[in-house]
């Protein structure tokens, strides 16, 4: 009776820590990366090398990576369910070529999921280095493809007026509709630039999310509006830089300041607070795109950071990136895009 009395107490032990250990391995955090081409050598900015993709990959299959397609990461933030930590989702921006001869051989042999976000306009016109319909379709019945929205002509949307950016967009559905029988419900802005005015547009439409372009870990605190994606080129590509973001975490912040990334100030005045459970945030270091070096950081009370820096951010895209050690020698990563459209 001793021993089945024990055994009943080790059973419930075991399975006590077990789901304490599970718990512990669930976050509100997930790595969303962004490519463009593979192995197309004279597009650097855009491109990664096939020796690197195959790096990448190499990587991504290892256990403690937990690679899903970016629809499941999107409903468990919706749902605010938590997911594994070192969760990763893959996606592809525009729909070129390479995307159909290089890296989707590649990513199914692995068998990790992939969204491919297509501009409609190259494909249309059949661009040399655009993929076809028929290479479209042939991706879209794949398990492991899905097919997002990116717009028509892959335009920078906050320098049209509100009208023509609709516009844009309803030309797409048209294209979608006729090419794949569906218009995609997820929605990727071109380079990642938007508006407060085209977000409230597109909110009737009901996208299931839409993304942006900036370095930060994703999170459920942010909402499914511009969610953040790591964007990855032959320069960034190294493995050094991968494993970093992919194993990142999300410092989940609240209280953003200033709330529009279009500068209307400049340089502006930036701030967040912190979640509480968050420790040592003496330690945070907050990088300006612009500047070589870090900005100045001054922590109010135990949770508000306030940023400030002289030097005003050029014409065009730009970014904060806010970086501090974390558990299990993991990276908290928050980052802010900025537009300057005004100079």
């Amino acid at each position: 009776m001793k021993k089945i009395y024990s055994i009943f107490f080790l059973l419930i032990v075991y399975f006590t820590i077990s789901a304490e250990v599970s718990l512990a391995q669930q976050e509100d955090s997930a790595v969303i990366i962004m490519y463009h081409r593979f192995g197309e050598n004279n597009f650097p900015t855009t491109n990664v090398t096939l020796d690197q993709i195959d790096q990448h990959i190499s990587e991504l299959i290892k256990d403690e990576y937990n690679v899903i397609p970016l629809r499941d990461v999107i409903k468990a933030f919706k749902e605010r369910r938590e997911l594994p930590e070192r969760t990763i989702a893959i996606t592809i921006d525009d729909g070129f070529l390479s995307v159909y001869e290089e890296a989707w051989p590649r990513f199914k042999k692995a068998g990790i999921p992939i969204t491919v976000f297509i501009s409609t306009e190259s494909v249309d016109d059949q661009y040399e280095t655009s993929m076809t319909w028929d290479q479209i379709r042939e991706l879209d019945n794949e398990e492991l493809v899905e097919i997002g929205h990116h717009g028509h002509a892959h335009a920078h949307m906050p320098e049209l007026s509100l009208e023509d950016a609709i516009k844009d967009i309803d030309i797409a559905d048209e294209i979608f509709q006729t090419e794949l029988g569906y218009i995609p419900d997820m929605f990727a802005y071109p380079y990642g630039e938007y508006s407060p005015e085209l977000r409230e547009s597109l909110e009737d439409r009901n996208y299931l999310a839409t993304f942006a372009q900036f370095s930060s870990t994703a999170t459920s605190s942010r909402g499914l509006k511009e969610i953040p994606r790591f964007a990855f080129n032959e320069n960034y590509a190294d493995m050094n830089r991968f494993k970093l973001i992919i194993n990142s975490r999300a410092l989940k912040v609240k209280d953003i300041l200033p709330r529009s990334p279009n500068l209307t100030t400049n340089p502006p005045v930036i701030g967040f607070t912190v979640e509480s459970n968050v420790s040592n945030l003496a330690s945070i270091g907050c990088f300006p795109s612009h500047i070589n070096g870090a900005a100045k950081v001054t922590l109010l009370g135990e949770t508000r950071i306030e940023i400030r820096f002289d030097e005003p951010f050029p014409q065009g895209r730009s970014r904060v990136n806010c970086t501090m050690p974390g558990p299990d020698n993991r990276w908290y990563w928050f980052g802010m895009p900025f537009f300057n459209l005004n100079n």
